[in-house]
């Protein structure tokens, strides 16, 4: 990790040597004011900071993940507990930005107090316009997966609602619908 000593040196553009995770050291040194000319016009300590906080977040595993279909994660709101299964809920995402053209993926997790998935329990998506299809209704492996299709026709925004139900607990998930941009 490197150290507030080390990070300060770096803003004074003098040589750092820095502990990294795996104990190696490795030699940093800022010559340029403008940190050897990638950012002209800024001063070093500003390029060095910028660069400092983007492997920071790098590091720590801060990149975001794009794929709406994946498991779910275990933190996140919980619903539950339902009537008569006693399980408990998670969707993601809770709301959805979409084109027209898009088809977003809603996933549905089941599982017990225990944070145990459950399996062959029922699930029903209720759009407000639109399909929704899946797999099957049922949980396989604690969860399903529904695609979401936006009804054709109208270019102009507008939200949509599903609604998630597994037994008496119902989640509701909003879905902007944007017009597609072509040409751009």
């Amino acid at each position: 990790m490197i150290s507030a000593k080390c990070c300060a040196r770096l803003l004074r553009r003098a040589h750092c040597r820095c502990q990294f995770g795996s104990g190696v050291g490795r030699q940093f040194a800022v010559r340029s004011t403008q940190f050897g000319g990638v950012l002209p016009g800024l001063p070093g300590w500003f390029a060095a900071f910028g660069m400092l906080v983007s492997l920071g977040y790098l590091a720590c595993g801060g990149v975001p993940s794009t794929n709406l279909g994946r498991p779910l994660p275990a933190a996140g709101h919980r619903y539950g507990p339902t009537t008569p299964g006693g399980y408990y809920v998670r969707v993601e995402p809770r709301t959805v930005t979409m084109s027209a053209n898009q088809n977003p993926q809603i996933t549905v997790a089941v599982e017990t107090a225990a944070e145990q998935p459950v399996d062959e329990v029922l699930v029903t998506f209720t759009p407000s316009e639109g399909t929704l299809t899946t797999g099957g209704s049922r949980t396989r492996g604690g969860t399903v997966v529904g695609t979401f299709t936006a009804a054709p026709g109208s270019d102009s925004p507008r939200t949509a609602s599903l609604v998630v139900a597994v037994e008496n607990t119902e989640v509701t998930v909003f879905i902007d619908i944007v017009p597609a941009v072509f040409g751009r």
